[in-house]
């Protein structure tokens, strides 16, 4: 039964309690169940939000707990965001303890094509065809070196064309990777950086979580298994598909975005 304090107004975190003291579970059985750090659980109950990375995270993992108690999530999340969000909603996100590492805020990362190589590319394009111009604009009588000039040009033109685009592909195979994900559900994930660094260390990051990140190479597995429109998935700014899973699936990632199927990750991350 829902508890409520004297302005009428539901108390949050005395149902999730309440409900967990009738069922005979303690904090730390919650945690295994539902992958959530025991201190968040505490601060659920406790109504204590800033101890919450942010808004979304409360959203998501209030959602999680109450499934697993089998109380009706959508109705507490609705309360979450009447008596926190309404009130006072910030023009900017709220900034809380960092639950991942190497978080960076999306648009402080340049997006779209690299100009530079392109603007070489077409000058060279230009004074080349300058060049032509002039060696085509002789007399009609000449011996044929103008010919000869204008292929030997055109040639060169070609090879440096080539040159360009070679030095453009070692460039993206040995810069970094960024990668973005995006959950539309709640999915357990483990993402691995350069040096086997866990980034994403086998937590439940829930519905509405977006976070980029950036790595010479990726590991990334779903310990639990997912569906296909629960993730999106971002590599250098292109979405690529995950295919059809089932259980727990892993792939490696390395420049210039490739995605490769790797080992059953098991239980564990990494």
């Amino acid at each position: 039964m829902a508890e409520y304090d004297d302005r009428g107004e539901m108390q949050i975190g005395e149902v999730l309690k309440g409900a967990r003291t009738r069922q005979g579970l303690d904090v730390r059985t919650v945690e295994e169940r539902t992958k959530i750090r025991t201190k968040y659980l505490r601060a659920l109950e406790s109504e204590d939000w800033d101890v919450l990375p942010s808004h979304a995270y409360a959203k998501g993992f209030l959602h999680t707990y109450a499934r697993v108690l089998g109380l009706d999530a959508d109705a507490l999340v609705d309360e979450f965001r009447r008596q926190v969000e309404a009130p006072k909603r910030p023009a900017y996100p709220v900034a809380g303890e960092p639950v991942l590492e190497r978080r960076r805020r999306l648009d402080e990362r340049p997006r779209g094509p690299r100009w530079g190589p392109i603007a070489g590319v077409g000058a060279a394009v230009i004074v080349v065809f300058l060049l032509l111009l002039g060696l085509t604009g002789g007399d009609d009588d000449d011996d044929g070196s103008g010919d000869r000039a204008e292929r030997r040009q055109a040639r060169q033109d070609r090879q440096e064309r080539r040159r360009d685009a070679a030095r453009n592909r070692s460039q993206a195979a040995e810069g970094p990777v960024r990668l973005r994900l995006v959950l539309r559900d709640d999915v357990r994930v483990c993402l691995v950086g350069d040096g086997d660094r866990p980034l994403v260390d086998g937590q439940v990051l829930p519905e509405g979580s977006e976070e980029l990140f950036e790595a010479e190479r990726f590991r990334l597995g779903f310990p639990s298994g997912y569906e296909p429109d629960q993730v999106r998935l971002f590599l250098d700014g292109e979405r690529r598909a995950l295919p059809e899973a089932e259980g727990p699936t892993a792939y490696r990632i390395r420049p210039p975005g490739r995605l490769r199927p790797a080992p059953d990750p098991g239980p564990g991350c990494p």
